[in-house]
């Protein structure tokens, strides 16, 4: 389920293995993987881990998750079951839903992260209205043009007929995911939050994301990044510095 995107820190003279964990949850149809190009961007002293959900990488043979709540499920005993010290996630599109209610679910447990990073997705009720057309039921030549007008994947991964076929059946059970989406009424997390945007993004406009402060105690930290809905991998270092100042001030904050 979790895939390691760099070498693990070696142990400081304090004994501490990491500085911090790094949870990184992907985009509908994507996977761990995806996330590799971001490794070298991050602070040395990070552990960075990054999800594969079922249907896809080692967790190929497992069928999708049919909603945010089983994915929730999944993750929040593994990550329980690992973590020794501070730790923050990370999520990006459909990844940023999972990671809400993740951390909702984590706050329960009482061993919530230090911080919650949420990408490319409008505020919770917003997303349940937004994603409500069930593109997961759309003929695979339309899946493949919503693929291609995002961007972010190869054309020739859309043009060759197998791997064409492996985007569609991914994307379609993601989408199932995203688009049967429900908010459930509760509190706003506590955790520290910061919400980053493309600054093109048509499907998480300004007016869709600046809700996002409704759904925490503290002040969001908001960030707008030039690109569209994969602005993270051509502004990845800009990413990973906003990522690493919003989580060191939340780390000295929390010192205080």
């Amino acid at each position: 389920m979790f895939r390691d995107l760099r070498k693990r820190p070696e142990p400081s003279p304090d004994g501490l293995t990491e500085e911090l964990t790094c949870y990184f949850l992907h985009h509908a149809g994507g996977s761990a993987a995806g996330y590799m190009p971001l490794a070298r961007t991050f602070p040395p002293g990070w552990r960075l881990r990054a999800v594969d959900l079922p249907g896809r990488g080692a967790a190929s043979h497992q069928p999708h998750c049919r909603d945010a709540a089983e994915a929730v499920e999944l993750l929040k005993p593994a990550i329980l079951g690992e973590v020794s010290g501070p730790y923050a996630v990370f999520g990006h599109s459909m990844g940023a839903l999972i990671g809400y209610e993740l951390v909702r679910e984590l706050e329960r447990a009482g061993l919530p992260p230090v911080w919650l990073g949420v990408s490319a997705m409008p505020a919770p009720k917003l997303a349940s209205a937004h994603f409500s057309e069930r593109r997961d039921l759309w003929r695979p030549e339309q899946l493949i043009g919503f693929v291609r007008k995002l961007g972010g994947t190869p054309e020739e991964m859309l043009t060759d007929p197998g791997t064409a076929d492996w985007v569609v059946g991914i994307l379609r059970g993601d989408l199932h995911l995203v688009d049967t989406y429900v908010y459930a009424e509760g509190p706003p997390v506590t955790v520290p939050m910061s919400v980053f945007m493309g600054a093109e993004d048509e499907l998480s406009r300004p007016e869709m994301i600046d809700d996002w402060q409704s759904y925490c105690t503290r002040p969001v930290r908001f960030h707008s990044l030039p690109g569209g809905h994969f602005y993270l991998f051509e502004q990845a270092e800009s990413l990973a510095r906003y990522m690493a100042e919003d989580i060191e001030r939340v780390k000295e904050t929390a010192l205080l």
